[in-house]
């Protein structure tokens, strides 16, 4: 029987949003005494880098695994997705790089209103992100969000943008901000959703995501991986990831998506998965493959866990962006 899933966390939901006006343009502006001591302030875009970063003498990094130690052996703790009923607080367009014009939502708590009110935590919680991705590989993503559904839960989470679904849009946890070593592997997985669902890779098909029954038909119409999003691209990342990994299995993915069922169907397979969640569906299989890529050295084992995290090495152009990511998440331990 086929089945008919659509990649969780990236499924499209209205916007509950009000227009309330804008912050203020300095609320985005850091100061010289904003910078760390290893640190330049570079006036024109009034914002700190790091000094060996613009001198071009960062050392490469020697190993993130030293970074995040055990924190890898403990993935089944994150817990992704969108979750449900949420409120999103503010959202931002991203322009020059930078987040503007912000569409605020109505907080609910005391915290919501807190964490609305802090404007200049926004800015540092899309630094985080926008240090470790080069600005050229994030292109797509148009919006960025702050939410909170609590301490130690979904840290963030990626999806379309409501009427404009080739853009993306990567909202934010502003409770589990702090936690450095669950954000930056969050928001690597994160990013791995844009990098294989974008619409260069992925088009986005409009009717199908109208209703349940174009849905169906058009799942039954594409000959190749459908991701939800739409048919993927034949020459797609995750078309082939689907193809060399997913093709055998899939039939036996439970269509309840059960955390239970899911959970049974990766110890069924549990050679085949980096972790646990990469086993809800090809989707988000082929995201933590690629944060394991990202993060870990390359594996020298034949199981198919490992042939997943070889397989990003077949793309040169992934090849040179891994490489840039772990120098920025580098730097960025050096903030800490």
């Amino acid at each position: 029987m086929k089945q008919f899933l659509k990649i969780g966390c990236l499924a499209l939901f209205v916007f509950n949003v009000i227009l309330s006006g804008c912050l203020p343009p300095e609320a985005f502006e850091l100061e010289p005494s904003d910078c760390y001591e290893d640190e330049t302030y570079v006036e024109e875009e009034r914002t700190c880098y790091l000094t060996c970063e613009l001198e071009g003498t960062c050392a490469e990094d020697p190993g993130l695994l030293g970074f995040f130690g055990d924190f890898l052996a403990e993935l089944g703790d994150i817990v992704f997705g969108i979750p449900e009923d949420v409120n999103v607080l503010v959202t931002y367009d991203i322009k020059g790089d930078r987040p503007v014009d912000p569409v605020e939502g109505e907080p609910l708590s005391d915290i919501e209103d807190d964490i609305l009110a802090d404007s200049a935590s926004h800015q540092k919680m899309w630094n985080e992100f926008a240090n470790i991705i080069p600005a050229e590989n994030r292109k797509q993503i148009t919006q960025y969000g702050i939410f909170t559904d609590g301490e130690e839960n979904t840290m963030a989470y990626v999806e379309p943008v409501q009427g404009a679904e080739t853009e993306w849009r990567i909202v934010m946890d502003a409770v589990d901000a702090e936690n450095k070593k669950e954000q930056r592997y969050t928001l690597i997985h994160e990013y791995g959703h844009v990098l294989t669902l974008n619409n260069q890779q992925v088009p986005f098909d409009k009717e199908a995501n109208s209703d349940d029954a174009a849905y169906e038909a058009a799942f039954d119409a594409c000959p190749r991986f459908f991701t939800g999003e739409g048919c993927a691209n034949q020459s797609s990342y995750i078309n082939a990831f689907f193809d060399e990994f997913w093709a055998d299995i899939y039939s036996e993915l439970p269509e309840s998506q059960d955390p239970d069922e899911i959970y049974e169907f990766y110890e069924q397979y549990e050679d085949r998965f980096v972790s646990d969640y990469a086993a809800t569906n090809p989707g988000e299989d082929i995201a933590e493959s690629w944060t394991h890529f990202v993060i870990n050295d390359r594996p020298s084992g034949n199981l198919i866990k490992d042939q997943k995290v070889q397989f990003f090495y077949d793309y040169p152009e992934l090849v040179a962006l891994r490489d840039k990511i772990r120098a920025r998440l580098y730097s960025g331990d050096r903030r800490d």
